[in-house]
């Protein structure tokens, strides 16, 4: 079954070390901190997916207004929770649909070995199969990062922190711990914020001071212009 259909307003502000650092002790100190994360951060390993000539590369470079893209997502390099997630935009506004994969399933896809999914019953992996096949989608890149999330309520505002960010082209070593990068950690920060209908103005006053500048921040395109 498909999730998280309804689109929803995503803002992004790459800040530096320092700020995420600062933002980190305020928000902790108004919002609540994502009960499903044990500690203060997770790390998030993600297997993004282009068409041969990188249309999702170019249209996030060019500023599309309607985009999408496919990944595939795994946490804290766990392997028995593993999603397959087509991320949707809209100008500023998006949403993502998500579906199980097993290991073995994954294993089979960097094989070009995806004839399973045409069987499956969710319409995201059948999906998938018929843009793996049409359009030629591979792997490209490999971005992997630490986040740390904050929720509150009004407007169902998700604030996350993303840091130690860093990419690879070896696609297929998706599974290995020590992961060779080719592109090392970046010294900057991500800040998101993500929320239904209004932001309420306790989050705006928090994000949008100093140097937080709004962007149309992608990792995977950063990734991709990072490693040439």
């Amino acid at each position: 079954m498909m999730e998280n259909t309804s689109y929803r307003n995503e803002l992004k502000y790459p800040i530096s070390r320092t700020t995420r650092e600062v933002l980190s002790r305020r928000l902790g100190q108004i919002l609540v901190r994502d009960p499903h994360v044990q500690g203060q951060s997770y790390r998030i390993k993600r297997l993004y997916f282009d068409t041969l000539d990188d249309e999702a590369l170019a249209d996030n470079l060019l500023g599309t207004n309607c985009r999408e893209k496919y990944r595939i997502r795994m946490y804290n390099d766990d392997d028995r929770f593993i999603r397959l997630e087509k991320k949707v935009k809209r100008m500023n506004k998006g949403f993502k649909r998500s579906a199980p994969l097993c290991r073995e399933e994954v294993v089979k896809i960097l094989a070009r070995d995806y004839g399973f999914l045409r069987d499956k019953e969710d319409p995201l992996l059948q999906r998938f199969y018929a843009d793996l096949t049409l359009k030629l989608l591979r792997p490209k890149i490999i971005i992997v990062y630490d986040r740390e999330p904050f929720l509150y309520a009004p407007g169902n505002v998700r604030v996350t922190l993303d840091f130690g960010i860093r990419s690879s082209r070896e696609v297929w070593r998706f599974f290995e711990e020590d992961l060779g990068y080719l592109s090392g950690e970046s010294p900057g920060s991500l800040l998101e914020v993500k929320y239904d209908d209004f932001l309420p103005d306790l989050i705006r006053d928090l994000v949008q001071g100093g140097e937080a500048m709004q962007t149309a921040h992608s990792k995977y395109a950063r990734g991709r212009l990072a490693l040439g």
